[in-house]
C-alpha cells in the first residue's frame, strides 16, 4: 500500500492554503490530485518546520492551475496575486515549468508530475507528465519521493521506501544507485549533504555505486564547475559544514566523500603531471 495515515503536524498555514487548493479543484469539478511533493513531506514526519510548499499536479500545468486557484479566491472576495511563471532553465536545474502564486500571504510553487530521460553526455533530462510514481522513481533520494496528497489527506509512498528510510536514516536511491547517478552525478554530493544534514548513513549500495569508474567519470565530465560550486555551497549551509569534509565515525560517508572530492582531485592532479 502506498497510502499512509501519518500526522504531519499541520499548521494553521498549511491549513488554510490546503483547503484553498482542495477548494479550488472541487468548485471547478477539476479532475486533478493535487499533491505536495519533496521536502516538505520529508521535514514534516521528521518534525521539522517547512514552509516550502511544492505542489505537484498529475494532469494539469501549474500555470493552468494556479489561474484557477486565483480564479477560486476571487469568487470568494479574497485577494489574489499574479501569477510568475519560472521558465526552464537547464543550466540551474530546473528542467520543468513552475507557476508560483502568492496564496493568504505565502508563495506556492505549482508543477505537473513528470518523467525524465536523460542522455549520456549531459546531465540535462528532456521531460514529459508522468505518473505519481514515475516522478517519485525519477527522484533522487527515497526520503524526497514522498507526495502529501491533498485530496485524500494521506502520505504517499511510491518507491515503497521513503517511510521506512526516514526512519531508520537512510540515504538511499529510489532506482539502482547507478542509474540514478548516472543520470544526474551531482547526486553524489547531495547524498553527502543531506546525510551530514540529518546525520543520516548513505546505503551501502550508494556508497559502491558512487566509486564506480562509469560514475565517476559522469561526475567529472557532466557536471559544470558553476554547479558542482553551486552544491558544495550548500554544504556550508549545514549546521555543522566542517563534517561535510572531514572523517566522522560513519565509515560509508567518509567512502562517499572520497568518492566525490578525493578520488577527484587525484583525476585532476593527474592531468595536470600529464
Amino acid at each position: 500500500n502506498v497510502s499512509h495515515d501519518i500526522d504531519l503536524s499541520l499548521t494553521d498555514v498549511d491549513r488554510t492554503i490546503f483547503t484553498t487548493v482542495r477548494g479550488a479543484v472541487e468548485f471547478f469539478g477539476l479532475s486533478v490530485a493535487p499533491r505536495v511533493a519533496g521536502g516538505w513531506v520529508r521535514d514534516k514526519i521528521l518534525g521539522f518546520p517547512s514552509h516550502d510548499i511544492d505542489i505537484a499536479l498529475d494532469t494539469m500545468m501549474g500555470v493552468d492551475f494556479a489561474t484557477k486557484v486565483n480564479e477560486y479566491l476571487e469568487s470568494r472576495g479574497e485577494n489574489t496575486h499574479s501569477v510568475a511563471i519560472v521558465k526552464t532553465n537547464p543550466e540551474q536545474s530546473k528542467h520543468l515549468e513552475t507557476a508560483t502564486v502568492k496564496i493568504h500571504g505565502h508563495f506556492v510553487d505549482f508543477v505537473n508530475l513528470r518523467t525524465e530521460e536523460y542522455c549520456e553526455t549531459s546531465r540535462i533530462p528532456s521531460a514529459r507528465f508522468g505518473t505519481p510514481e514515475e516522478d517519485a522513481m525519477r527522484r533522487d533520494f527515497t526520503i524526497n519521493s514522498l507526495f502529501y496528497n491533498l485530496m485524500t489527506e494521506k502520505v504517499e509512498d511510491w518507491t515503497r521506501k521513503g517511510i521506512e528510510d526516514l526512519r531508520k536514516g537512510i540515504i538511499r536511491t529510489p532506482l539502482p544507485p547507478t542509474t540514478t547517478f548516472l543520470d544526474d552525478p551531482l547526486r553524489i554530493l547531495r547524498a553527502i549533504r543531506f546525510a551530514t544534514r540529518l546525520s543520516f548513513t548513505i546505503s551501502d549500495e550508494a556508497i559502491s555505486a558512487a566509486h564506480g569508474a562509469q560514475v565517476l567519470h559522469a561526475l567529472r565530465t557532466k557536471v559544470s564547475k558553476e554547479r558542482l560550486g553551486k552544491e558544495i555551497e550548500g554544504f556550508f549551509a549545514a549546521k555543522y559544514p566542517g563534517t561535510c569534509f572531514v572523517r566522522e565515525s560513519t565509515q560509508n560517508s567518509f567512502k562517499m566523500r572520497r568518492a566525490c572530492f578525493y578520488d577527484n582531485l587525484l583525476h585532476e592532479n593527474e592531468k595536470r603531471v600529464r
